[in-house]
């Protein structure tokens, strides 16, 4: 069985130190648990599931068949357990493999004071427009804002090449959304941006990591970054 918290104050919320804990974690000191998009569950077992927009994200002891209940009836879009946990969606959800790499910096042309932080952010989503089919300004817009002024994200600009930060936990720094404005792709922009950002946050004492999609784990192999395990996650049928 499942609970819903409604306030974080209502219990002892112990998460794990993977990225499922982390990012249940970065979402609550984002947005605690007032909103209807952000909603924290407790199992009895003591895990947890975060449902953060279309997104569900489990961790902890969970057992698979009363998890598998519950996201049919949730149906979130995406689904991101511990590989523990083998659920049975039927044929509402593809499986989808990711590749866990930990990033590196490397020799760059780009200087990091070059880089813009968090600077002209709205001219970020046409590239992310184009590299992911994102296609709702407003909610990207609002959400990455309120992130980065709660200090849990940073967007990084250099050009027409971009990355964000998604959250950094215990030193631990997770980054997603790397893309070049497709005129400019093949120049080497995103490799000398990771090699730049990653460089930094090395310097600062943090583990960088980020997820990689089957078409792109080529890419981030070739420049040096390690693949640190193969997870499934599911996502449904249509998206």
């Amino acid at each position: 069985m499942y609970a819903l918290i409604k306030q974080i104050y209502d219990t002892d919320i112990v998460l794990s130190g993977s990225w499922y804990g982390r990012k249940i974690r970065s979402c609550l000191d984002a947005y605690g648990t007032n909103y209807d998009f952000c909603r924290l569950f407790a199992a009895d077992s003591g895990g947890y599931i975060l449902i953060y927009n279309s997104t569900l994200t489990a961790d902890g002891d969970l057992d698979a068949d009363e998890l598998s209940r519950f996201v049919s009836a949730a149906s979130p879009v995406n689904v991101e357990v511990p590989q523990n946990i083998k659920l049975r969606l039927g044929n509402d959800y593809k499986e989808i493999q990711k590749t866990l790499f930990r990033c590196k910096g490397g020799k760059s042309s780009i200087r990091y004071s070059d880089v813009k932080v968090n600077e002209q952010v709205r001219d970020i989503f046409p590239i992310l427009e184009e590299g992911f089919g994102l296609n709702d300004f407003d909610m990207w817009y609002v959400d990455i804002m309120h992130r980065i002024r709660h200090g849990i994200s940073d967007v990084f600009a250099y050009e027409s090449t971009t990355l964000t930060k998604l959250f950094d936990i215990d030193d631990h720094v997770f980054i997603a959304l790397v893309a070049t404005a497709a005129a400019d792709r093949g120049k080497g922009r995103a490799r000398e941006l990771l090699y730049t950002v990653c460089g930094e946050l090395e310097k600062q004492g943090k583990k960088v990591y980020l997820y990689a999609r089957d078409e792109r784990v080529s890419f981030y192999e070739s420049i040096g970054f390690e693949p640190v395990s193969r997870e499934i996650f599911y996502e449904k049928e249509g998206y």
